[in-house]
C-alpha cells in the first residue's frame, strides 16, 4: 500500500531521555491573541520574543492545544530559532482542495514549545 507507515519500535522511553543532551531549556507557551485565514498553498510567518534563546538553539517539541485542522483545511506547522531571543513560527495550509484554513481556528489557543541549547 502506498502512504503507510510501518510499525513504530520505540528504543527510549521515559524523562531521563534527554539528561546531558542540552545546557538549558525552555518550555514555552504563547497566547494565540489573532489569526486571519491562511489561503491554500499559502505560508504565513510570525515571531514571539523568547528571551535568551540563540541561533543554534533547536526546538525539540511545538503544537497547538487546539484543531490545527477546520472543516476546509489543514496547516503545518514550523518552528525554529531565527535570530537571539526570537522564534520564528510558519503555518503552511497544506490542503489537497483550494479551500482557506479558517479565521481564528487557533484564536484563544497556545502554543507550546520546547527549546534546548545543545551540549554537543
Amino acid at each position: 500500500m502506498a502512504n503507510t507507515l510501518g510499525t513504530p519500535v520505540v528504543k527510549v522511553r521515559g524523562a531521563h531521555m534527554l539528561q546531558g543532551l542540552f545546557s538549558d531549556m525552555w518550555v514555552v507557551t504563547i497566547p494565540v491573541s489573532d489569526q486571519d485565514a491562511i489561503a491554500d498553498d499559502v505560508s504565513v510567518t510570525l515571531t514571539a520574543t523568547i528571551g535568551g534563546v540563540a541561533l543554534g538553539d533547536l526546538v525539540l517539541f511545538a503544537g497547538f492545544d487546539k484543531a490545527q485542522s477546520d472543516a476546509n483545511a489543514s496547516v503545518a506547522l514550523d518552528c525554529f530559532v531565527s535570530a537571539a531571543n526570537t522564534l520564528t513560527v510558519k503555518l503552511t495550509n497544506i490542503d489537497d482542495s483550494t479551500d482557506a484554513y479558517d479565521a481564528d481556528t487557533l484564536t484563544g489557543g497556545n502554543l507550546k514549545v520546547v527549546i534546548g541549547r545543545p551540549t554537543w
